[in-house]
């Protein structure tokens, strides 16, 4: 009796589980992540925002021509029954670094509902005689993903830079911050 009991309160927990919003882990993937390409959870960041373990940083030295990175999330949404879920207001800090020598750094953001295309943002630096240096965040304002009522998506990221020349340069990105809410449906 008291076994049938624990699979009958067993079973009604995984079911209300199964109905509150669920947000899950980040997957990262790619060759200059800042941190080593994995499941990340995410980190509350005040406000009702959401810090994406989404960093990235290039380095190319003066013995070499061209220098390529590139780091990607996923992030599954699952909004309860009645409610939909709201991913908005994002912002990435890009610092760029490029030495003299003919010398281009070009950093590019894309963040999407996977199956869509985003809007892509990028940042360039160029030095020639002196170094040139450029530090400035990157995001959206608007609703970038709008789970249905009930329903689910995947948030993507897509982070690269490229460097190009004759010196030296880096490029460099901190987590991504995100607005995420759930909301009741209309």
């Amino acid at each position: 009796m008291i076994r049938r009991t624990l699979l009958a309160a067993f079973f009604l927990l995984i079911s209300y589980q199964s109905k509150a919003a669920q947000i899950g882990f980040v997957e990262t993937a790619g060759n200059a992540c800042e941190l080593t390409p994995g499941r990340y959870d995410l980190q509350a960041a005040g406000e009702g925002r959401v810090v994406i373990p989404s960093g990235l940083y290039v380095k190319k030295e003066e013995n070499s021509r061209i220098a390529r990175g590139t780091c990607t999330f996923a992030l599954t949404l699952q909004a309860e029954r009645g409610k939909k879920i709201i991913v908005k207001d994002s912002r990435q800090l890009l610092s760029l670094r490029a030495y003299p020598q003919n010398t281009k750094v070009r950093a590019e953001l894309e963040i999407f509902k996977a199956g869509s295309q985003g809007t892509k943002q990028g940042l360039e630096a160029q030095a020639t005689a002196t170094a040139e240096k450029l530090t400035q965040y990157l995001g959206q304002q608007d609703v970038i993903v709008e789970t249905a009522c009930g329903g689910s998506e995947i948030l993507r990221g897509n982070l690269s830079a490229t460097i190009m020349g004759e010196g030296k340069a880096r490029a460099f990105a901190k987590n991504l911050t995100v607005a995420i809410e759930e909301v009741a449906c209309q």
